[in-house]
């Protein structure tokens, strides 16, 4: 037998809700209900945007060795709520990953000066 179950969504979120295991939809932010057991809280997507900092060290063409951060800020797509919470396992390593492929390519190819040049192209 099931019965009803409060839940309040926060501002900038949405709650997804699975049936029996199964996706079932998504709880808008405010007042909700779900029905338990049938029906289980599964997680939230957050719409604020977030900031991930990567340090990286690297040595550039003239063999000096470079600690950098770089700082990502970075948002979920409302319309993509369901392949971010589905189809990525763990976004903050994903993006750290790229991001050290990204410097650690671009950086050996540049001399110090030329770093500091180009550091809003990087």
């Amino acid at each position: 037998m099931c019965c009803p179950c409060c839940l309040c969504v926060s501002t900038s979120e949405v709650v997804v809700v699975e049936r029996l295991g199964k996706f079932d939809r998504f709880l808008s932010p405010g007042f909700n209900l779900i029905w338990c057991p049938c029906e289980q809280h599964a997680g939230s997507v957050s719409f604020r945007v977030q900031q991930l900092d990567v340090r990286v060290e690297t040595k550039t063409k003239d063999n000096v060795f470079l600690t950098t951060v770089v700082s990502v800020q970075y948002q979920v797509i409302r319309e993509k709520a369901y392949q971010a919470f589905y189809a990525l396992t763990n976004t903050q390593q994903q993006i750290t990953a790229h991001i050290y492929d990204v410097m650690r390519s671009q950086l050996p190819t540049l001399e110090l000066d030329a770093v500091f040049e180009a550091k809003e192209d990087l």
